[in-house]
């Protein structure tokens, strides 16, 4: 009865972050850095210049890759022969960076 609200027209779905986040949710994965976390694609082919994570050893690092070898977060290089034992996990997509301080007052 009656006619439809003129507003329903401008309705739209919720913000979803996990659709933001990770549009291949399948292949994606979380590793948590001291700063927060970081979000990876193991779907998508990094190219050189782009944020990648990779595992050397037993845990996970961030780097940038280049077409020589990686540079890590820490900035040291890795090429030649250090390069074999590496595995890259993805392309960084998403870093979420905590600014949660607990010393800092409460205004």
């Amino acid at each position: 009865m009656g006619f439809p609200s003129p507003a329903s027209d401008y309705i739209e779905r919720r913000i979803d972050l996990n659709d933001v986040l990770m549009p291949h949710r399948n292949n994606m994965i979380l590793i948590e850095t001291p700063d927060g976390f970081v979000l990876a694609d193991k779907s998508m082919k990094p190219a050189p210049g782009d944020k990648i994570a990779f595992q050397m050893g037993e845990f996970p690092q961030l780097g940038r890759l280049f077409s020589s070898g990686i540079i890590t977060s820490d900035g040291e290089t890795i090429d030649g022969e250090g390069m074999e034992g590496i595995i890259v996990l993805g392309k960084v997509t998403a870093e979420v960076v905590s600014v949660y301080e607990p010393l800092r007052p409460t205004i």
